[in-house]
């Protein structure tokens, strides 16, 4: 009955994961322009624009990865750690567009704890799949 429920669980995450990250990445790749301004970026600013739609191509391939982990045999949990990882770097990114002046300070911290909240969620969301 637990490995039922463990792989239940794997599949559940999976999949909310996955819609949720290809949702993400498609409004991302859509209206890069406008949620790059809307983060703060000038309205002029192409390389913010581009991060922003690199931020959806990337979100849509992990989305694809996570609906595609819960094939036979495939590892939900590290796809899940995978999901962290890239988090982490976008937590990075943005940190480094403050730093840069192409964010403004304040928005790109909810940025940051964003992005590192989502990593660390999906760093516990794996390790609960173990136990």
């Amino acid at each position: 009955m637990i490995s039922a429920d463990r792989d239940a669980a794997s599949w559940d995450l999976a999949v909310t994961t996955g819609l949720i990250r290809i949702a993400a990445g498609a409004l991302l790749l859509r209206r890069s322009g406008r949620l790059a301004t809307l983060a703060g970026a000038r309205a002029d600013d192409r390389l913010m624009r581009a991060v922003v739609a690199g931020f959806g191509a990337r979100d849509l391939a992990l989305g694809v990865s996570a609906l595609a982990a819960t094939r036979p045999g495939r590892d939900v949990r590290g796809q899940l750690r995978l999901q962290a990882a890239a988090d982490t770097v976008d937590a990075v990114i943005v940190a480094a567009a403050v730093r840069s002046h192409r964010l403004p300070r304040g928005r790109g911290i909810v940025g940051v704890l964003i992005a590192a909240t989502s990593a660390a969620g999906h760093l516990r969301l794996s390790g609960a799949l173990r136990r």
